[in-house]
Formats: structure tokens, sequence, C-alpha cells
């Protein structure tokens, strides 16, 4: 079946077109605003993308238009309402003049997002169970139905992939992916305790205040270190693809991560914290490392150092953990499969269910649908159930 479906996001902190993920980057939910709409049109779907975009354009199958045409009148199988940026706000979608026959909010931060509580909508779609837990404990919504979707990350051309995926890698480079708020302080902390050990140690650094519409200001020179600032997406993924090691040590409790997602599907190892949704992806030991404490603390950031250089150490260990990562399901055309499974379920009844299984949180039915299992009465996912 093909769906029709608008995808209505009011921000304006950003004005953009489709290419601008490519091009020169941008944050995690512009980012995936725009591969989910692209993921769906390859799954033959009409999408239509409402937002602040500089000009109706087509891109990739996908239609985007201003917010100003937002007024107009139009129908939809499905709208997906997204705030992810500057106001957080959904505010003006109570004026919204598109009749739908679903209607979900897209949430992908841990901060609360002003009007929903005035909203009509049939559905949230959190990002993680992490988030599910927020918006259950903090935003006073546990009443609403809910349903976990991660977000994906993008593929390569196989071959480019193939062909550079263990025969470039470089086992001394590090990668660092994220604003540098995040904690980059704590990547550069680590990389100087691998440089007293080997100095062939170096860390690329991607990602500037260019991720959230302002302009990248260069770090200051440190031993070891080449800034790339912001860049995009292809670029980032072919440099992750060149990495041995992801450093994402932080304490801002990570919504979801597609910049952990990115780096173990493309071979760079996470070596991450255990914060926000990061300790439901990683499987320590198996696809990556989490690194208990304060990220700032001199046992956390010794830890990591440590870590680092026994997988330098133990290449074919670090090649087992690589290949484990790389089995995640989550690419974008997956997860766009699983938004359809949801659909199909709730407009039309139609599903396939876990006989043997219940959520072991809730006890509630189990969907199984792209990624694997999810809960219709709690909205759980659950990650490595079925494919691992």
């Amino acid at each position: 079946m093909t769906w029709d479906v608008v995808i209505y996001c009011p921000d304006t902190h950003i004005l953009y077109d489709a290419t601008l993920p490519d091009q020169r980057g941008v944050g995690g939910g512009l980012m995936a605003r725009i591969r989910l709409a692209q993921a769906l049109a390859r799954g033959g779907h009409r999408v239509t993308v409402i937002a602040n975009v500089s000009r109706p354009h087509v891109r990739a199958g996908v239609t985007y238009l201003p917010l100003d045409q937002a007024e107009r009148k139009r129908t939809a199988d499905v709208l997906i309402l997204d705030s992810s940026g500057g106001a957080l706000s959904l505010e003006p979608a109570l004026n919204l003049s598109i009749r739908a026959s679903l209607r979900e909010v897209r949430v992908q931060g841990f901060a609360p997002i002003r009007g929903l509580d005035r909203l009509a909508f049939d559905f949230i779609i959190p990002c993680s169970n992490f988030i599910l837990n927020v918006i259950h404990r903090d935003w006073g919504l546990n009443e609403r139905p809910a349903f976990v979707i991660y977000n994906g990350f993008p593929k390569l051309p196989e071959l480019s992939r193939i062909r550079s995926l263990f025969h470039r890698r470089d086992p001394f480079r590090l990668i660092y992916t994220s604003h540098p708020s995040k904690g980059l302080e704590s990547a550069l902390a680590v990389l100087d305790r691998l440089r007293v050990r080997d100095p062939r140690y170096h860390l690329y650094v991607f990602g500037g205040d260019a991720l959230y519409g302002g302009r990248d200001t260069p770090i200051p020179r440190h031993a070891g270190v080449i800034y790339m600032g912001t860049r995009g997406q292809p670029q980032v993924l072919r440099a992750l693809e060149r990495s041995a090691v992801a450093i994402l040590l932080q304490d801002r409790p990570e919504p979801f991560g597609m910049v952990l997602t990115e780096a173990m599907y493309y071979g760079a190892i996470p070596v991450a914290s255990p914060v926000g949704a990061y300790p439901e992806i990683i499987r320590h030991g198996w696809n990556g490392f989490l690194i208990p404490g304060d990220h700032r603390s001199e046992e956390a950031r010794s830890e990591a150092a440590e870590c680092i250089h026994r997988l330098t150490q133990q290449p074919d260990w670090a090649d087992t953990i690589r290949r484990n990562a790389r089995q995640i399901p989550w690419d974008w055309d997956t997860q766009a499969r699983v938004w359809v499974n949801h659909w199909t379920w709730v407009l039309r009844g139609e599903g396939h269910f876990l006989e043997a299984q219940a959520c072991t949180v809730c006890g509630g039915r189990l969907l199984q649908t792209a990624d694997g299992p999810h809960c219709i009465s709690c909205g759980r996912y659950f990650p490595y159930e079925t494919w691992t």
C-alpha cells in the first residue's frame, strides 16, 4: 500500500533546503527529518515536508514546501508533527488545516515541546526507550499512546564501504563527531593519555556551531588533533570508515545518538558514556564499550584510554567487536518500514504478533516489525530480542 504522508515542522532557527545534510552538515533533528522523508519516498510513498525551507523544491522524491504554505487545506493518510530545535514548540500546529487519518508527534529530545498538551494527536513516537521513559516520568503524558521508533543511519554505496571497511582503517586514528560542547574536552584528554604511550594516536574532530545554524569556531591547536568542523554527512561517514574508535564520552543524556549508530555501522568502535539511550544500543564488550562515572574524572578518562589502547594492541579482538557492531539493523530504509508497519497495524489492523512472547515490562502483545518487536501497549521497543 502507498501512504500519503505529510511531515510538518514549525522550527524556524535554521532556513534550509534538502541538500543541507549532504553539502554542509546539520544537527540530528533536522537530519532525521530529511532522511526519514527520503527513505519513505524510496519505499514508494508520497511524502511532503512542510518546514522552514528556503523555497518549494523536490529532492529524492520528497516535496518540500515553505511554512507559509501550511495554511492551505490538504489531506493525508498520516501527519507527522515534529519539533526538534529552536523554540521546541508545536503550537503553530494547533491551526493546521491538514486532515489526516493518523496524527503522530515525533519526539527526538528530552526537553518538553510547547503546545503538546493542547494538541490533538493519536500517538507519540519517541526515538528511544529512554525518551519514552522521560515522556512518562517528566512530561505527564503516560496516558497517551506511544510507539518507540529509532532513528536510522544512512548507507554509503556498498562498493565504497567494502573497500574501506578494513583495508584503509588506521588503528591509531580516533574520531569525535558531535558538537564540541558535548564531550570534546574529554576526548582531548583521552588522546593526551594515549599519546604518552604512542605518539601515533591522533584525533579527527567533526562538528561545530554550524550544526545548529551558527558558525563554526575552530578549536585551539592541540597536539595530534585534526579539526574538520561541520561537514556534509557523506564526508563524516567516510571518515568513520577510516577510524578505529569513536570517542563519545559526555554527560548529556543523549535522546538517541545517530553519531553512535553511524560509528557502529561504519566500523569506528564506540567508547561511550552510559547516558541517555546509549546503554540500550551498546552491549558493553560485545559491540562497543560503556565507561562508567563522570566523563571529566581521571578514572573515566584513564579507563577509556586503557580500553582504546587494548583494542589497538589486540586487532583480532577489535575486529570482532567491529563485526558485532555492524550487525545493527537500523538503516533508514529499515526504519521507514517500521513506521509503515506501525501505520498498517493502527489504520488497517494488520500485523504479525509474537504469540510465544510478551512485553517484559507491561505484559502487552509484541508486534513484529522490520527491526524487531514493539509492545503495542506501552510502546517499548526490544532492540536485541530477535536479531542477535
